[in-house]
């Protein structure tokens, strides 16, 4: 999966996306990715967050989540596919 072309097309989407990495979930064997996406674009859905042990998993939680936001996200499942 190319995240800098995943990103950019969230943004074009009218998205902001963080994607976080923490040292000290991490180092307690927590979910230390976290994925927000958040913006006007997902109306009534407002936020999808995802917190997840590797950076794949984070990413299919919070993509998946994001296309239960509709039709207009269908787009997303090309990014599925490829992780």
């Amino acid at each position: 999966m190319d995240i800098e072309v995943l990103m950019c097309k969230l943004a074009e989407a009218g998205t902001t996306v963080i994607l976080k990495v923490d040292h000290e979930r991490y180092a307690q064997g927590g979910d230390y990715w976290t994925l927000v996406i958040s913006g006007g674009s997902l109306g009534a859905q407002g936020l999808v967050r995802a917190e997840e042990a590797s950076l794949a998993e984070c990413l299919r939680v919070g993509l998946s989540r994001l296309m239960d936001g509709g039709s207009q996200w269908e787009w997303v499942s090309e990014y599925l596919a490829d992780g």
